[in-house]
């Protein structure tokens, strides 16, 4: 006779299994089952890019023309006249002049040569005489009377001595110089000491070419 096979039977406990899975199932499905029983999430491996060199182009440089700075001339400076007081030179004292002590008495007078030389012509000689006094009248000899510059473009440079010419007087003295006949400006007459010393001042005598008047006469007193 034949056998009949056995079946399994499926006992208790894997129905309790089967149960439990089917519930996890569910409850995963439903997002209900707590994390402890969660399935882990799957994470795909992301390929992490390799970085890459970038190049960097720089950016073109870019010129830009720059007007340059315009020089403003400076205005040349303006020369100011500076008014700077100088000081004026302080004066030199000057030597305050001692006035002589003769002076001419009257004025030169132009006469006839005949009144002192009628033996000469008019022609021969141009004098020129007088005398000298002192304070009190007096005539003063050994005096010296000077007769300088020039006649008709000769110099003259002559001295006569007071007392010489006793014809116009005890103090006479007396020039006697070729007569020229012309008229003569540059002629002076003064007189000093015997050492030189001026004691008048120099006279300008005026000539004549006339013949009355080749004698001029010059008299000198003494006034201090």
């Amino acid at each position: 006779m034949a056998k009949r096979k056995r079946i399994p039977r499926i006992g208790m406990t894997g129905a309790i299994l089967a149960m439990i899975v089917i519930l996890i199932v569910l409850l995963g499905a439903l997002d209900i089952l707590p994390p402890l029983f969660r399935a882990a999430p799957v994470v795909n491996p992301t390929e992490t890019p390799t970085p890459s060199a970038t190049v960097t182009i720089p950016a073109q440089a870019t010129f830009t023309r720059t007007a340059l700075p315009t020089t403003t001339p400076s205005p040349l400076p303006t020369a100011t006249a500076t008014l700077t007081a100088t000081p004026s030179p302080s004066p030199t004292p000057t030597a305050t002049k001692k006035p002589l002590p003769f002076v001419i008495r009257g004025t030169p007078q132009a006469l006839t040569h005949k009144l002192f030389h009628p033996q000469y012509a008019c022609e021969d000689y141009l004098f020129i005489g007088g005398q000298v006094w002192d304070l009190q009248d007096a005539p003063l000899t050994g005096l010296v009377v000077h007769l300088g510059g020039s006649y008709g473009g000769a110099s003259v440079d002559l001295d006569a001595k007071t007392g010489s010419a006793p014809v116009y007087g005890q103090s006479g003295y007396e020039f006697a110089l070729e007569n020229k006949q012309i008229a003569e400006d540059q002629l002076f007459i003064e007189l000093r000491n015997t050492e030189g010393e001026l004691l008048s001042e120099p006279t300008f005598l005026t000539i004549s070419p006339e013949c009355d008047s080749n004698l001029i006469i010059v008299n000198y007193k003494q006034v201090r």
